[in-house]
């Protein structure tokens, strides 16, 4: 109620020391009169039984709130009557205490939320530059009383639902559909409703005088033939009765007609499905394995146990030219340039590959990472974080199996949004049309169009008109019939929630806010409620219509990603740390400089190099000392020969010619040459090695070069 209905705040006298305040979350707090609004959502009726409004109802600005919110400022019927002058006024609530320190604006004690209701909120005009004239001359009539002035109801009946409302014939029988006797005032309606109706007549201390009961007219029902309920609120719309019993949903297209009392009861609409039966084929059964983990979840495991196989292959890799450097550097040698690289073909990496993947699946699979004697650093970081994975993700997946083995398996949708997935038509009540295609779009109702309310709904599943049903639990639950025809039908409900439902009795506006005041004294002061009066009603059946499962749903939640978040941080952070110190030894190495980030974890006090070089190492030495002791021995055969030349030159035999030039040509060979040749030979054995698929390695006792 501002300057216009999305108006700009106003400012009166007090120049701001009187701000509009905010009150939605003490209007929020008021449970005993919340409704529910138009659009679906929540909100606070003004008075007991009066107009539903938002909880922002008259908070924060200066608005136009009663032309926003109040249904008599409502312009749809503007040319049937005149707005009141009231709608037009800006307004809001303000804090009083402050308003009277600081300001001299007019503030006043709201009548919808006095401090009986719980609330005590003060509301001013002259903040806004309005004035509260024209509310005041309409105040009474609009607010109205708590109290009915000892009323005699007229009470209208819109059908017969065991045990709420019903008829008895002429045998004492229950009647559970109208014909001629509905008519028939001198047989009294019964029933749950009119117990409770009657408690609150009783404590109303003549407030309400006499309740007399009736039935609706005929051309209510031609104007709604899909609901007896909805037809008799018309009755109510059109001043033939005072007010309907029974179980009615605050609709929309009921809000429309008429008011409502304060809810007595939340009516909760489930799904009804046929029983689902047990499945356990094979198919399900080896499902269940791979159940504990979502699809997302299984798919990391495998790509971390593919990311920690190929990094461990990348570490423990000694075939790149900075590892050959780095081995001759130890030996205190210069590689050759002539001398062939050791370029492992692809074949080989992806076999090599293959093979460290199907390790580390094992070790998986095993709950354990083998423990490598003499692996670099990066190598056992990478493990260290890959075993504490395994650790976490082993442990949970055996915690979470269990339950999934002994799941039984249903062969059927039992919930609402899998229902709707299917494609299924579920049967519902044309009643709660809007409020069902509200809440769920995609779904495919079909409306029951005969009046006959949920009994309606059975024959339509019988007819094949839906697969499934939308039924409201307070209407059926002591419905007795209605429950055996489930158990006949093999139905059953599941515990889907479709709509959730407020129920209350529809009235004329002006009675709404009396009665609304006794249901709330009969709720507070003598626990007085619907549910209790249908304990005098209830019946056994033959069957159980809730379906039962093993165990909540929350037993078998997945374990997805989100769950795994500290173990899978902690093996990527330990899998970059790896692969930083792998690369900063890499680079170590092609400059020359020795790194301890590379080195085996083995403790050698004399060289960096492993077991296999130091045996290559001695046996190098050892076919060196062989070589330099034949050569010795070679030279001394030599040097006796020369001799004897030497003689046979003086007798004059020219047979052997070496001369003085023997020694020359038989020279002993340095040892760095000779090691240079044996190396330079043993590398051309093992690169022919490698390219025929030969262990690498040459035979140091039988093959030595020619010196």
């Amino acid at each position: 109620m501002a300057g216009n209905v999305f108006g700009e705040s106003h400012r009166g006298e007090g120049g701001g020391r009187c701000p509009c305040a905010n009150e939605t979350e003490t209007l929020s707090s008021l449970s005993d009169r919340r409704c529910r609004l138009p659009s679906g959502l929540d909100g606070i009726q003004l008075n007991l039984g009066g107009s539903c409004v938002p909880f922002s109802y008259g908070s924060s600005r200066c608005l136009q709130h009663d032309l926003a919110h109040d249904p008599l400022c409502r312009a749809d019927d503007a040319a049937e009557r005149l707005i009141p002058e009231y709608c037009f006024r800006p307004w809001c609530f303000v804090d009083a205490a402050i308003c009277k320190r600081e300001s001299y604006e007019r503030v006043y004690r709201s009548k919808y939320f006095d401090s009986e209701s719980g609330g005590d909120l003060f509301y001013s005009y002259t903040v806004c530059n309005s004035t509260a004239k024209d509310w005041f001359s309409v105040e009474p009539d609009v607010v109205g009383s708590t109290k009915l002035g000892g009323i005699a109801l007229e009470v209208v009946v819109p059908s017969y639902k065991y045990p709420a409302l019903f008829k008895r014939g002429d045998k004492g029988e229950v009647l559970t559909e109208t014909g001629d006797e509905y008519y028939n005032e001198s047989i009294p309606f019964e029933g749950a409703y009119m117990n409770y109706l009657e408690d609150i007549f009783d404590i109303s201390n003549g407030d309400i005088r006499n309740i007399s009961y009736t039935y609706r007219s005929k051309v209510s029902t031609r104007i709604h033939p899909t609901s007896s309920y909805t037809a008799a609120v018309q009755d109510i719309h059109d001043g033939l009765v005072d007010m309907a019993v029974g179980p009615f949903w605050i609709t929309t297209e009921r809000l429309q007609l008429t008011a409502f009392t304060i809810p007595i009861v939340i009516d909760k609409t489930f799904l009804v499905i046929p029983r689902p039966g047990t499945s356990n084929s094979l198919n399900e059964q080896i499902e269940k394995v791979l159940m504990p983990f979502s699809n997302e979840l299984w798919a990391l495991v495998i790509a971390i146990i593919v990311m920690a196989a190929l990094l461990s292959v990348w570490f423990s890799d000694r075939s790149s030219e900075e590892a050959m450097a780095r081995r001759e550097r130890e030996m205190g040698l210069h590689r050759n340039r002539s001398m062939p690289s050791l370029r492992r073909r692809k074949i080989a990496y992806l076999r090599i590959s293959l093979d460290s993947i199907l390790e580390k699946g094992l070790f998986f699979c095993s709950a354990g990472v083998e423990q490598v004697r003499g692996a670099s650093l990066p190598n056992q970081l990478l493990m260290f974080g890959f075993g504490f994975f395994i650790l976490i993700t082993v442990s949970a997946y055996v915690a979470n199996l269990a339950a999934f083995l002994t799941l039984s398996s249903t062969d059927a949708m039992t919930t609402m949004g899998g229902a709707v997935d299917a494609g299924y038509t579920i049967c519902a009540h044309p009643a709660l049309k809007i409020e069902l295609e509200t809440a769920w779009p995609r779904a495919n109702f079909f409306y029951h169009s005969d009046g006959n309310e949920f009994h309606g709904l059975l024959d339509d599943f019988d007819a094949k008109k839906c697969q499934a049903m939308a039924v409201g639990w307070e209407d059926t639950a002591h419905d007795s019939i209605f429950l055996e025809k489930l158990c006949d039908k093999n139905l059953t409900f599941t515990d889907s929630i479709i709509a959730e439902m407020p129920i209350a009795f529809p009235i004329s506006p002006q009675l709404s806010a009396g009665l609304s005041y006794w249901i709330l004294e009969g709720e507070r002061r003598h626990e007085l409620s619907v549910s209790a009066s249908k304990q005098d009603y209830d019946q056994a059946i033959s069957c159980n219509v809730q379906f039962e499962k093993q165990m909540e749903s929350s037993d078998y939640a997945q374990i997805s990603s989100k769950n795994m978040f500290l173990p899978l941080v902690f093996f990527f952070s330990c899998a970059a740390i790896a692969v930083a110190l792998q690369m900063i030894h890499q680079c170590l190495a092609k400059r020359g400089r020795g790194s301890l980030l590379g080195r085996t974890s083995t403790l050698n006090l004399i060289s960096d190099v492993d077991q296999s070089q130091q045996n290559y190492i001695a046996g190098l030495i050892k076919r060196v000392s062989d070589i330099k002791q034949g050569e010795r021995e070679l030279l001394a055969t030599l040097r006796t020969r020369k001799s004897d030349c030497n003689e046979n030159d003086l007798t004059g035999d020219d047979n052997f010619d070496a001369g003085d030039n023997g020694d020359a040509h038989h020279r002993p060979v340095s040892t760095k040459t000779l090691i240079r040749s044996l190396m330079l030979y043993d590398m051309e054995e093992e690169t022919s090695d490698v390219e025929d698929g030969s262990d690498g390695f040459a035979d140091q006792d039988t093959a030595l070069p020619q010196t």
